[in-house]
């Protein structure tokens, strides 16, 4: 895993996401931040992708910055082999930059995350 590399998971137990790693591994020990899209509200601080921008869209989607967290690269790479998550194509990096730039100003993105995220 690395960033821009993204799966497809669901961490609670209902509906698959495509998840994108958004922090560099490297720089943090392991540490990194994930996001998810989820079907467009077209709302006022939606960051909008759309089917074409990655072969797992098949839909307008949105970036959900209020629900990125913390994890670690191990954890995972425990996911993808018991079969919960399984990787995916990686992210187009100017959407990757993007985001993380959106992050850092997202009234929904964390604050405490923002220290693990790259330049943007």
């Amino acid at each position: 895993m690395k960033l821009g590399d993204t799966f497809v998971w669901c961490p609670t137990g209902g509906i698959d996401h495509l998840w994108i790693v958004i922090s560099d591994l490297e720089a943090n020990g392991g540490e990194c931040v994930v996001i998810n899209l989820t079907e467009s509200a077209h709302g006022k601080f939606s960051f909008t992708l759309r089917p074409g921008q990655h072969r797992y869209i098949y839909k307008d989607s949105d970036v959900n910055f209020g629900d990125a967290f913390k994890t670690h690269v191990d954890e995972i790479n425990g996911q993808v082999a018991s079969r919960s998550a399984r990787p995916h194509d990686p992210m187009d990096m100017r959407i990757v930059r993007e985001i993380i730039k959106r992050a850092k100003m997202h009234p929904a993105f964390q604050p405490i995350l923002r220290k693990l995220l790259p330049p943007a």
